[in-house]
């Protein structure tokens, strides 16, 4: 972070909101004191504010990204700026959270799958059969990061604030076979990720840990039978949508997450009307996530049409079996211990709630559709 102030930042909590809750009655972000924040003349200093991210440029999380730095730079006229670092360029995903921490970034994309063991509470979102509508599952994380203290203390312990999440979309099983039940993925190699994996082994498929990059080359090598982990707006990056002779909707629903945190000091040193700033744009950023969502999601549907894809789904039934036969969330409850069993009410009822205003349909289920 570049900026044209000196001196320490001091800690802070500031909390923020989505749009999409109908954010009302937040706590104000308050200027540092001592003369280093709010009063005339403060907003001439500028800020540029170093971000790093697993993902490439084009993904819907980046572009996301980059729409909310494009209002902040237009609300504080030029006073806040981002300077982006994409592909793993600054710091691997493993080391985003660190790296906010330590200042070798200001800004990360932060990702259930590499923050298990710092922000142990945040991998509720990983939870699969929970909901299969991304705005739900995004706007019940910014609604946990308001609400329970114990998923915001994980973060206010490693001194970052959880500023929006990003769009990730809900699971796709790509295959080289047709699957009409979860137990015709018993013996199958998938590629596969996080909690999701431990729902692959229920039913007796075999989870492969690797990165995306490697998944088209393992499916024409016949090295994996599947993967998973990935939803329909990821599948054109990786040139699966092209590649994929079924795509399978299992009924696993949302299975990971990312958020953009932001190094607490840092947000505190700011002047308050450039706090204000980054709020108002963090208000909009789950809008612009399910934008972004659907036109890439869109692009790869048309792909996946045009390449003859089948798709196929697991009934209903066979979903509600698998999930309660699996028990993750209950294991997962389990494992954590001390406050889980509060973060997972929360994070349902919060999904519920939202479910019940929302007309959101994930690209995969409209694709579906069509």
């Amino acid at each position: 972070m570049n900026n044209t102030r000196n001196g320490t930042r001091p800690t802070s909590s500031v909390l923020w909101r989505s749009a999409a809750i109908g954010a009302v009655g937040i706590l104000g972000l308050s200027a540092c004191g001592g003369g280093d924040g709010g009063g005339e003349g403060s907003t001439e200093e500028t800020f540029t504010l170093t971000y790093t991210t697993y993902s490439n440029d084009t993904s819907d999380q980046s572009l996301t990204v980059q729409r909310w730095a494009e209002e902040v730079e237009e609300l504080t006229e030029g006073g806040v700026t981002v300077d982006f670092h994409y592909s793993e360029s600054l710091v691997g995903a493993e080391e985003s959270l660190q790296a906010t921490i330590d200042g070798r970034a200001d800004m990360a994309q932060v990702g259930s799958l590499y923050a298990a063991s710092d922000l142990p509470m945040y991998t509720v979102s990983e939870l699969p059969f929970e909901t299969d509508n991304p705005e739900a599952q995004m706007v019940a994380l910014d609604q946990l990061y308001q609400e329970n203290d114990a998923y915001r203390g994980d973060f206010e312990q490693q001194g970052v604030q959880q500023l929006f999440p990003l769009p990730i979309g809900i699971a796709v099983v790509g295959l080289n076979e047709a699957a009409q039940t979860p137990d015709d993925l018993s013996g199958l190699s998938i590629r596969s990720g996080g909690v999701v994996s431990e729902a692959m082994i229920s039913v007796g498929a075999n989870p492969v840990s690797m990165t995306a990059t490697d998944v088209y080359e393992s499916m024409e090598r016949g090295v994996i039978d599947g993967y998973t982990s990935l939803g329909i707006a990821n599948l054109s990056t990786f040139g699966l949508s092209e590649s994929t002779s079924q795509i399978l909707e299992p009924g696993v629903g949302s299975y990971a997450s990312s958020v953009v945190v932001v190094n607490a000091e840092l947000v505190e040193s700011m002047p308050e009307a450039y706090q204000e700033a980054l709020r108002t744009a963090s208000e909009n950023a789950v809008g612009y996530g399910l934008d972004e969502l659907d036109t890439l999601g869109s692009q790869a549907c048309e792909e996946l049409q045009n390449s003859g894809t089948e798709f196929s789904s697991f009934s209903e039934e066979d979903v509600t079996a698998w999930q309660e036969e699996a028990g993750i969330a209950e294991a997962w409850v389990s494992d954590q211990g001390g406050e889980a069993e509060s973060v997972l009410e929360d994070y349902r009822r919060f999904i519920d709630e939202t479910t019940e205003s929302s007309d959101y349909s994930d690209p995969l289920v409209a694709c579906m559709g069509e």
